[in-house]
């Protein structure tokens, strides 16, 4: 029993670590690179060699050895062994595919076959994966700041004073499993319809699609949305796409800047919700949600929403009790 147990926790550890080569996690060693040569080819352009000072802070030994960072670093790696275990195996994309694709065969939708040119339903299912998968994203991000109860989780996130690349794994169990449910559902959708409507044409999907446009994302420097290179996109470019100064916005702790572009691609969905705000190269952002959270170390981030919770729930259910009748009160 027990070299089973250590040989599932090797494992699985040693899948954590694997992400930093795996071409599909954002912190793999090419997307690392990618981003500061993105960083560095924009901003030799716009301030030449002066621009390459701006680069420090992505490799300073003082940022990567903070005490919010080696925070980042706990959760991710535990957050990977509590996932596995409470996440079934059973649990994946295919066999939700699988289960979606006979239900809207049992509803009609397999009779219409639209046998339309493979590149028109390549292109169609990209476009279609990604608008879906971005809001999707977004629309969680909202409701996570929105309802206050999944605000307490959340929060684990926002408390980082401090951010690396490795800021977006330090998330609560409780927020991964609920970007798992997301995820599981916006790809079980649309690749089941796909499978449903194009018989025989979405066989390509992998390449032409999800890891596409997941590959370009990432590529561009999407790690520097976590870390404190302040990259802005542009006045212009930036009411489209979300950059990494509009999402450091999104994680600074002054409070005109709260609930402020939760995009991670594009910015469309923040300016029809009305929680767009434009970044700016020279911005000075301090990070955290300026609470006791913030002081956290990794089982601390974990324990206290749940406590915050409890003691909600006991107040709100005292609230609600009669009163007590003091000891010595005379009987009527």
């Amino acid at each position: 029993m027990l070299d089973t147990y250590w040989v599932w926790l090797t494992g699985e550890l040693a899948m954590a670590g694997s992400s930093l080569l795996d071409m599909q996690k954002r912190v793999s060693w090419l997307y690392l690179v990618s981003a500061l040569m993105v960083a560095c080819g924009l901003f030799t352009w716009r301030y030449g060699r002066n621009g390459l000072r701006r680069l420090g802070p992505l490799l300073s030994p003082r940022i990567w050895l903070h005490p919010s960072s080696r925070t980042d670093f706990g959760l991710w790696l535990i957050n990977r062994l509590v996932l596995a275990l409470v996440i079934p195996k059973a649990l994946t994309h295919m066999a939700w595919v699988s289960w979606l694709y006979f239900f809207w065969q049992s509803i009609g939708l397999g009779d219409l076959a639209l046998g339309w040119p493979t590149p028109v339903v390549i292109g169609l299912f990209s476009l279609s994966y990604f608008l879906l998968d971005d809001f999707s994203r977004f629309f969680t991000h909202w409701l996570l700041h929105k309802v206050p109860t999944l605000w307490l989780f959340h929060q684990v996130h926002h408390s980082a004073t401090v951010l690396t690349p490795f800021t977006v794994f330090r998330t609560h169990p409780v927020e991964g499993g609920i970007f798992f449910l997301r995820s599981l559902g916006t790809q079980s959708v649309v690749v089941s319809l796909f499978v449903v409507l194009f018989p025989n044409q979405v066989s390509l999907w992998q390449i032409f699609g999800v890891l596409g446009t997941t590959f370009i994302f990432n590529l561009l420097g999407a790690n520097l949305r976590h870390s404190q290179v302040v990259l802005s996109f542009g006045a212009v470019v930036e009411r489209w796409f979300i950059s990494p100064a509009q999402h450091q916005i999104h994680h600074s702790k002054a409070r005109i800047h709260y609930d402020r572009n939760f995009g991670v691609t594009l910015a469309i969905w923040d300016r029809l919700f009305g929680s767009w705000v434009p970044g700016d190269d020279d911005q000075a952002l301090q990070y955290g949600t300026g609470q006791i959270i913030d002081q956290k170390s990794v089982w601390g981030q974990w324990w206290y929403p749940i406590e915050t919770l409890l003691k909600r729930a006991r107040r709100s259910i005292l609230s609600h009790l009669p009163p007590r009748k003091p000891k010595n009160a005379p009987r009527i």
